[in-house]
């Protein structure tokens, strides 16, 4: 029970996750599907990935919104795989975003900062992050190392995208995958068939991933993995309007960018240190102030 919304988002089957993290999670995910990991101890730690900073950029303790300094900066580190709903080991989006509102309802709290390093993950993630970009008054910066396909979704309505270097950062792999496994002659072998029976009236049931197992990737293709990309397509030209030179080779279509290349290009908006990252969060939070307080 402790990992099945994990192997729900598994088993859908939509990702937008970079390669290399892909084949390095497959046999994870094996053990989650086979529940090989249900007796294992728990390794999140909250202060890991939520905490809040000063005005000079120093974690400060917390005990409540009554006692966070004023113009202190709320911090996320969104590392690793992401998934919707977070796990004993990994935390989920639902999780991430309930921490960014209690940043914004706190009135201390000027803004936002997300130390941002994942390959992206499941489809299903993007949502809860894209909500709370709607929902959210407050500016928020997204400082950057790897930055892939769900995560690039999820950190492009920031309002300025910093990485974090030229030497490990990177950005991109715009674009959605899945990746099916069949077992028929598996099953076959041990005297296993599987009869699949369709109502009458419901002929198209699972045929795109009926055809998908057969080697046809036609359908699985037009309903399901099109629409996702280009989805992520459109979000992210409107995220980033004229910054996003579109007119680079597979700029839209997964390529991959170094640090300097991503800003070049209009991934990102900058390239620097922490320090620059807080600073910006200060001067969006004084920009917010000013034109709120002109109307």
């Amino acid at each position: 029970m402790l990992f099945s919304r994990t192997a729900k988002e598994i088993r859908s089957g939509l990702w937008a996750i970079s390669p290399f993290s892909a084949m390095a999670s497959l046999q994870l995910a094996h053990k989650i599907l086979a529940g090989e990991t249900q007796g294992e101890a728990s390794t999140k730690l909250d202060a890991a990935v939520r905490y809040v900073i000063n005005e000079d950029g120093y974690p400060i303790e917390t005990k409540g919104l009554e006692q966070t300094p004023k113009n202190s900066i709320g911090v996320l580190e969104i590392v690793g795989e992401m998934i919707k709903y977070g796990n004993p080991y990994c935390y989920g989006a639902d999780e991430y975003v309930a921490m960014a509102r209690a940043f914004e309802e706190d009135p201390n709290i000027i803004g936002h900062l997300w130390i941002v390093d994942t390959p992206g993950g499941a489809l299903g993630s993007v949502g809860p992050f894209r909500d709370f970009h709607n929902y959210r008054k407050k500016p928020l910066v997204s400082r950057v190392d790897m930055c892939a396909s769900a995560g690039l979704w999820t950190v492009s309505p920031s309002d300025h995208v910093q990485v974090q270097n030229d030497i490990s950062s990177m950005m991109g792999s715009l674009g959605v995958m899945a990746t099916l496994r069949s077992y028929e002659k598996y099953l076959e072998e041990a005297g296993i068939v599987d009869h699949v029976i369709n109502a009458d009236p419901s002929s198209f049931k699972n045929k795109e991933f009926k055809e998908a197992l057969q080697g046809d990737y036609k359908l699985i293709r037009k309903y399901l993995l099109n629409p996702a990309a280009e989805k992520f397509q459109q979000h992210v030209k409107a995220d980033r309007g004229d910054k996003l030179n579109t007119s680079i080779e597979g700029i839209l279509e997964g390529r991959l960018f170094y640090g300097e290349e991503s800003v070049e290009y209009g991934f990102a908006d900058s390239i620097g240190t922490m320090e620059a990252a807080i600073e910006k969060v200060k001067e969006l939070a004084a920009v917010s102030d000013f034109m709120n307080s002109k109307f």
